[in-house]
């Protein structure tokens, strides 16, 4: 009988494992990591109880308290999820126009997850015409296919509008064929009918948000760009600025005589890079923290190319400007006027610290 309980246990936990993996591909988490979460801790927990359940204590009991204790573990985790998920989506979403003019906030990459963009929106209760700004990687055109309109389908029910800058770890909207374009802000963005208010915006276009001015330029190098390659991961060649968009830029700041109030890119000039956000710096911090361990590893071999950041450069040291906000390094730090954006969301003219 106990044998036959272990076997249901087994199939339903490869069931419930199942499920997870699903759940985490699709939120684009690490499945090692669930399995440290919940499988991990579940198995601890069910040996730990096993000798309180049954008895005498035996192998066989130990091996189904482990199982019932992952089961367990499994079941609280997805229903966990169901519950989570169904509260987000099904929130009424408060459409409004109070008359005040429109709100403009800005944010760094989001890699497809907008959990803290939909709290956001909730707790401020915003309206369509507010604008939120995502300095690249927002991740809408990032797999190709249907995983892309389910996300933009999802994201444009939110009661704002996003201004998406091209990130690295995206394709460019003008790529994907299904982009047109509209005039948004004083310039010209990428938008799709089926999505209104998702916007990309276009290189060396200027805008103008509240009154002042701001440059776009989008792009960067993916310094994973060889490991993508060899396991087969999306990697869009033109992720950098051509010299054609550069030329645009600088010609477009020539007109204004090389005065602007901001500059909105991916990546940073060249001289503010967070050098303890490269993926190198880490790894080398857990080789001399761990080396047996890292040893035991496949060694990340970072792909180095800066031009993008000293062309940035080069424009930073002949511009007049006031700030120059870039995500990309996932960090929110500021120096100097180059202010770098992650994962805080706030109004675009908060003053500076």
């Amino acid at each position: 009988m106990q044998a036959i309980i272990v076997s249901v246990n087994l199939i339903l936990i490869i069931m419930g494992f199942v499920c997870i993996c699903m759940s985490t591909y699709k939120l684009e988490k690490n499945i090692s990591s669930s399995i440290k979460r919940i499988v991990l801790p579940g198995a601890m927990l069910g040996g730990v109880i096993s000798p309180v359940i049954f008895a005498p204590i035996s192998l066989l009991n130990l091996i189904t308290g482990v199982l019932l204790g992952i089961l367990t573990a499994e079941v609280i985790a997805i229903f966990s999820g169901i519950s989570k998920t169904r509260w987000m989506d099904q929130k009424p979403i408060a459409y409004y126009d109070d008359g005040t003019p429109a709100k403009y906030f800005i944010t760094g990459d989001k890699h497809r997850n907008f959990a803290m963009v939909k709290a956001f929106c909730r707790d401020m209760n915003t309206r369509l015409k507010d604008v939120m700004i995502i300095l690249g990687d927002a991740g809408f055109n990032y797999y190709g296919d249907e995983r892309d309109d389910k996300l933009k389908k999802e994201i444009s029910r939110l009661s704002i509008t996003l201004f998406c800058l091209h990130g690295n770890k995206e394709n460019r909207p003008q790529n994907v064929g299904t982009y047109g374009i509209r005039d948004f802000c004083g310039g010209k963005v990428y938008y799709e009918p089926k999505y209104p208010n998702i916007y990309f915006a276009i290189d060396g276009e200027i805008y103008t948000f509240e009154g002042k001015k701001y440059m776009v330029v989008g792009g960067a190098h993916s310094v994973d760009k060889m490991r993508c390659i060899e396991e087969n991961k999306p990697f869009f060649a033109d992720e950098m600025p051509d010299e054609e968009i550069k030329a645009r830029v600088e010609e477009r700041l020539k007109s204004e005589n090389n005065r602007i109030y901001g500059m909105m890119t991916h990546t940073c000039p060249i001289n503010y890079l967070p050098t303890e956000m490269f993926m190198s710096t880490k790894q080398n911090a857990i080789i001399k923290r761990k080396p047996k361990k890292a040893k035991s590893k496949k060694l990340f071999n970072p792909d180095i190319d800066r031009s993008t950041e000293e062309w940035l450069g080069k424009l930073e040291k002949k511009l007049d400007y006031e700030v120059w906000y870039c995500g990309h390094y996932h960090i929110d730090k500021q120096l100097d006027k180059v202010d770098m954006m992650y994962n805080e969301i706030r109004p675009l003219h908060m003053a500076l610290k």
